[in-house]
């Protein structure tokens, strides 16, 4: 189970512990560490100065070192964050031991959205002393943290040191990292201050009422460094009579207060700390041979961060280029992508598919776009506004945007160029662009994923975000975009050897109608791998040569003792083992239908019910509303079992299906007049002893029919509607379809409320007919098209 996250970016507790000096951290050596913190080299320099503070590796001439007087000064403790900031150094290297005693402090009230106010009682002396660099200041604050405090009281350093140009703020996060990084204090950076201001703290993670809440500056961390203007400014805890001092917060979060804002930030990632020092990056790699060049970009999202804002940069992918076999061991092909200079649209998306959750706003354009009695069909109205509301694609490190890139393909032995197109992609360094054979036909192809960045964590490849596909021609020698289903097609058509357009007609064959009924069961067939269903209707069928009422019914019903619903005319002969040729009987219609093999067993409640998912349909789970998600090419199917509130087979009775059939046409004339055609009604006795309903009519839009399906059983403690919707198509696959699903539901007799949404809203349309435990699709279809505002 997921751990339910708090991150506390208000009030901010102060991180602090008297567990050694962080600076010597920042830029001491890895090696000798002294009873109370890293010990100083030897030599007076910092050992690996290519750390922070900046000594070079190379060898240097000394200087001669300077003596700097120490000062000593005092002042309010409510004062001190002030003092501290405006205290002019006199070296870049000053430190400041402060000791206060006999301190008080309070937080005093303000509004939620108030920043913090504490109000301090207290003297503060300061020692301040300056060095002529950060391995001198290292030496003698180490000698300080070894000195025993006097009496109780706070006592803390501060110090300041400028970062180096050949230092950068990943670097100091990484070696901070390595050494204070644990599972209960990770440690973390936030740009504060619009971006002015860098934090490098330690989260302390609790565990408070079954809860994982994150604190920032907390009493048991160690790293509490502060980097403005290229100067870090830090804080070490040495000394406090009681961990459990509130009052200490307070004076730690009142100092920083003064180099900006602390109320709240934006946690960052190793690419947002990167860029924050650097211009340009080329990264290389192998498998395939590849190469990215990304340059600094500003995302005109983050224009409210200021100039300098450290959120305004990121990486932005200006080049990427591949070398990739077409074939094993075979003919190389270069692929340049370069981000386009020229604004408009691109010539072709790669990526044009769009989010599940912008269907509102692409209907919503179809509705405008119909209202606008442009002349386009209904296709072009959809495409359209497909592009307006299609997504921002994602960049390579970077924030929402959609940016096209221009796409040359080279052979690489002839410099042959094979293909330019404009695209749009997602590039990035885990690749979202592989090359895998996607169809089987030897030849390599682009698979192209679209990732989605948050920030401060990695880009992940969503599930609601298909990925885009293009097919290599070996006819046209090119790229060509497909999409998942045409791949598929392509897949089937090279293992069939048959044409992609020949396979798309072959399926289409084999698709059209996979849960057709049929009035009789394949010779050698087990009655198991069907459902038989049993109309009202009486079918006639005339005795051939070898027939007995035995096998006629053996044939029809899959088990001879069924003879006896055979019905005879009154001059029949009387013996039922005598069955002249010719002579004309009477049985029930019966039709059946084959179980999908290949069925998962799709919703499913243990000890309550069972219900069949066939592969190949858009499924839905069916709550208070129904709608036709227009883009789908899928036939698109809603269901979902819910507690049986009405008891089994409330229409068993003719009287009951009568009226539930004039109730229909009722609704159907008054909330759609003139728009409803082909309404029909079907009823059919099952051997599980339930009755299954249905009814399907064709909804003129106005620009397209509409055609809705609805078929319903009910249980004994659970009930089960599926909802079929699609544009209509001249055959009856959807009619078959959700026919067999709602045929397929098997009531196991658990207790009621075991279904799947008993706690949805009420079904569209229940107020406005006698049977609010059913959707009523003719409200369905004017809600959706009739009133597109709701």
């Amino acid at each position: 189970m997921a751990k339910n996250l708090y991150r506390n970016t208000g009030t901010l507790t102060v991180c602090m512990a008297a567990l050694g000096l962080l600076l010597t951290a920042c830029g001491a050596s890895a090696g000798g560490a002294g009873e109370n913190g890293w010990e100083a080299s030897d030599t007076g320099k910092a050992p690996g100065g290519d750390g922070i503070g900046g000594e070079a590796k190379s060898a240097q001439p000394e200087e001669e070192a300077k003596e700097w007087p120490g000062e000593q000064d005092s002042c309010k403790v409510q004062e001190l964050g002030g003092y501290l900031y405006g205290h002019v150094s006199a070296s870049p290297y000053a430190s400041a031991e402060i000791m206060i005693k006999g301190y008080e402090g309070e937080a005093l009230e303000s509004d939620w959205d108030a920043p913090s106010a504490f109000r301090f009682a207290g003297e503060a002396e300061v020692t301040w002393r300056f060095y002529s660099s950060l391995a001198e200041m290292e030496t003698a604050l180490n000698e300080v943290s070894r000195r025993e405090a006097e009496g109780a009281s706070l006592r803390f350093l501060y110090y300041t040191f400028p970062m180096t140009e050949n230092v950068h703020a990943l670097e100091l996060y990484h070696d901070l990292k390595r050494r204070f990084d644990t599972e209960e204090h990770p440690l973390t950076v936030w740009s504060m201050d619009n971006g002015k201001l860098l934090c490098f703290l330690q989260e302390t993670l609790k565990m408070e009422d079954g809860y994982e809440l994150i604190y920032l500056r907390h009493q048991s961390s160690k790293v509490n460094l502060y980097v403005k203007d290229r100067t870090a400014y830090g804080l070490t805890l040495l000394d406090a009579p009681s961990e459990e001092d509130e009052t200490l917060e307070y004076v730690f979060t009142d100092i920083f207060q003064s180099y900006g804002s602390l109320g709240s930030g934006w946690g960052l990632d190793e690419e947002t700390l990167y860029w924050i020092d650097h211009d340009e990056r080329l990264t290389e790699l192998e498998d395939p041979k590849r190469s990215f060049l990304e340059v600094r970009g500003i995302d005109e999202n983050w224009e409210y961060a200021g100039d300098e804002g450290v959120m305004r940069y990121f990486g932005l992918l200006v080049e990427a280029d591949y070398e990739l076999a077409l074939t094993e061991g075979g003919r190389m092909l270069s692929l340049h992508f370069s981000l386009s200079e020229e604004e408009g649209q691109e010539e072709d998306s790669v990526s044009d598919y769009i989010y599940d959750f912008r269907k509102d706003a692409i209907i919503s354009a179809i509705g405008s776009l119909a209202e606008s009695g442009d002349g386009a069909s209904a296709e072009e109205k959809e495409t359209a506004a497909k592009e307006d509301a299609e997504p921002r694609y994602y960049l390579l490190n970077g924030f929402c945007m959609k940016e096209p890139y221009d796409m040359t393909v080279t052979d690489m032995e002839t410099g042959e160029t094979l293909q330019e197109q404009r695209i749009s992609l997602s590039i990035e360094l885990p690749d979202t662009i592989t090359y895998p054979d996607l169809n089987g036909d030897g030849y390599a192809d682009m698979r192209v994923g679209a990732p989605v960045h948050q920030n401060g964590a990695k880009a992940e490849e969503e599930s609601f975000t298909p990925p885009s596909y293009l097919l290599w021609d070996s006819r046209t020698e090119q790229f060509v975009r497909k999409t998942e289903k045409e791949v598929e097609n392509s897949r089937r058509a090279v293992a069939n050897g048959l044409t992609e357009e020949e396979q798309e007609e072959k399926t289409k064959r084999e698709r059209r109608n996979p849960f057709e009924p049929v009035q009789e069961l394949p010779e050698g067939a087990e009655p198991e791998d069907y459902i038989r269903l049993t109309g009202d209707k009486l079918l006639e069928y005339q005795a051939r040569e070898g027939d007995s009422l035995w096998r006629i019914s053996e044939r029809f019903y899959g088990d001879g003792c069924l003879w006896a619903t055979i019905l005879r005319a009154g001059d029949a002969p009387e013996d039922p083992n005598y069955l002249p040729v010719g002579e004309t009987v009477s049985m029930p219609e019966v039709s059946y239908i084959r179980r999908n093999p290949y069925s998962r067993g799709g919703l499913r409640s243990e000890g309550s019910f069972q219900i069949e998912k066939p592969d190949g349909f858009a499924h839905y789970f069916l709550a208070s509303d129904v709608a036709y998600v227009s883009w789908k090419e899928e036939n698109q199917i809603h269901s979902l079992p819910v507690t049986n509130p009405v008891g089994e087979n409330p229409f068993r009775e003719p009287k009951d299906w009568e009226a539930f059939q004039a109730e229909a046409i009722r609704c159907s004339q008054e909330l759609c007049p003139g728009r409803v055609s082909d309404l029909t009604f079907e009823k059919y006795h099952m051997e599980d002893g339930c009755d299954l309903y249905g009814y399907s009519f064709a909804y003129d839009t106005g620009e397209e029919i509409i055609e809705y399906v609805d078929f319903f059983k009910f249980g004994k403690a659970n009930m089960a509607e599926v909802i079929g919707v699609r544009q209509q198509e001249p055959n009856t696959v959807l009619v078959n379809t959700v026919r067999y699903m709602a045929a397929s539901f098997t009531d196991y007799g658990g207790r009621p409320g075991m279904g799947w949404g008993d706690d949805a809203g009420p079904n569209v349309g229940a107020d406005l007919w006698e049977y609010p435990y059913l959707h009523n699709l003719f409200e369905a279809a004017r809600k959706q098209f009739e009133n597109p505002q709701f």
